[in-house]
């Protein structure tokens, strides 16, 4: 409780005046400060550096990164401590930044939620708007967490274990007890549902908000977490009949041509990690899947020297062609398509599960080359998808989430290993390196988080 009032309590009304006072009127009441009009709801959920941009720890640890041996030297503690899925990721001294900017993401949001519907000076189509808003934001935020910070959901078990706080009132006093993974889940799916019943818009004026096909993207990957791929399919076609465009890639001249993110067809809804994780060195095991002729190896990936430190290998790469799209995490067409692949495989339609896939790629290769695939097995299929989805998503973080997911099939489980430092790590299917540690700072100040 005492980490949630000192770092909300003292940072929320900074963060507001500093990011928002041109646009936010407050009124003081007490000690506190509240918002009053529709329009300072407007611009509190408009605040894209709160609301959307946050974490990426997940992503050192995933299978998509590859520290090079003289890169190693150069590594923050946080970074090598996530690289190598130690059990404390932060020294004393140190905050979480990906736990701290979830958890505002959700105060904010349900400061929303509480307030909005009897603000002044708004019609109520507006306020609906940002009430069913809210709930999408909160959604994703409890789901970044709850798969870093929370076991893998289990459809075969009870979803018992312990995952983290769930916290839905602007209460600044709230017990920091941790909730079920199962009761995590609920409440995500609680949360776009009651943003479908708050008739939220089907088309926003810009891919950074929410929306009615962005609530059927998020339930199309939460439902593919856990593990129940017909409701996943039938999202992600609901999201695919509302946007369905793709960039081809065979019309850009160099990485650089890629839009910018407002211009972005792919993009649903734009959620990014934060920049600190820009440059994290790809798997060289990850590079050499991609065939010669998929323009996806020169748009997605940028050579190591342009980024500090340098390294030879590559990084992600679309942050730097097009700096406003950032390492995007929110849900996108291409992931539509990967989820339909997969699930289709998963429900023994072969054809379906490939032609998903035959669609992404013919956006994918060079001119007059070969990019078809074809599989005669419904397993086949399912290996094809998830290379593609690899090579797709890469660089994101994607990779870790599937890794713990696909943990639950014994066809599917990997032991990994990596040197650092001249010491070997080794991560096992299901062990506890695939669950973050909550910061012992934070315990320490909140005794029921440890419980």
């Amino acid at each position: 409780m005492k980490f949630l009032k000192f770092t909300l309590y003292i940072f929320l009304p900074l963060l507001l005046l500093n990011s928002c006072r041109d646009y936010v009127e407050v009124e003081p009441v007490g000690n506190n400060r509240v918002l009053k009009y529709t329009s300072d709801y407007r611009g509190l959920a408009n605040n894209y550096s709160a609301m959307g941009s946050f974490g990426g720890v997940h992503l050192l640890a995933s299978a998509d990164i590859e520290f090079p041996t003289t890169y190693q030297n150069g590594v923050s503690t946080i970074w090598g401590n996530s690289y190598t899925w130690q059990e404390t990721i932060y020294n004393p001294s140190q905050g979480d930044a990906d736990w701290n900017g979830l958890y505002l993401c959700i105060y904010y949001s349900n400061v929303i939620i509480d307030g909005v519907m009897s603000s002044q000076g708004g019609t109520d189509a507006e306020k609906k708007e940002i009430y069913a808003e809210a709930f999408v934001h909160r959604a994703f935020a409890y789901l970044q967490l709850v798969n870093v910070y929370g076991p893998q959901f289990d459809p075969a078990s009870d979803n018992s274990a312990k995952a983290v706080p769930l916290l839905v009132k602007p209460d600044l006093f709230s017990s920091l007890e941790r909730s079920t993974v199962g009761q995590v889940y609920d409440q995500i799916l609680s949360d776009l549902q009651s943003a479908l019943a708050g008739d939220i818009q089907d088309t926003p004026s810009f891919n950074l908000l929410p929306s009615k096909r962005a609530v059927y993207a998020l339930l199309a990957r939460t439902y593919l977490y856990m593990g129940n791929y017909q409701l996943s399919l039938d999202n992600a076609q609901k999201a695919l009949a509302m946007q369905n465009g793709l960039i081809d890639l065979k019309t850009f001249a160099t990485g650089y041509s890629y839009p910018v993110l407002i211009q972005n067809p792919e993009i649903i809804f734009s959620k990014t990690l934060l920049n600190t994780y820009n440059g994290a060195p790809l798997a060289p095991e990850l590079l050499n899947s991609f065939e010669s002729n998929d323009l996806r190896y020169n748009y997605y990936t940028i050579a190591g020297t342009s980024f500090f430190p340098k390294y030879t290998g590559r990084g992600f790469g679309i942050n730097t062609y097009s700096y406003t799209n950032g390492i995007n995490i929110g849900v996108s067409v291409p992931e539509m398509y990967l989820i339909s692949a997969e699930c289709y495989a998963k429900l023994g339609d072969t054809q379906k599960a490939v032609d998903n896939l035959n669609i992404l790629r013919a956006k994918r290769y060079k001119t007059d080359t070969v990019y078809q695939l074809s599989a005669s097995t419904s397993k086949e299929a399912l290996n094809l998808a998830l290379v593609e989805r690899q090579k797709e998503l890469i660089g994101r973080g994607f990779r870790w989430f599937d890794q713990r997911r696909l943990n639950l099939d014994p066809a599917f489980q990997k032991t990994y290993t990596r040197v650092f430092k001249t010491v070997t790590y080794t991560l096992a299917p299901n062990s506890d390196g695939y669950v973050f540690p909550i910061n012992q700072n934070y315990i320490d100040l909140n005794p029921e988080l440890g419980k």
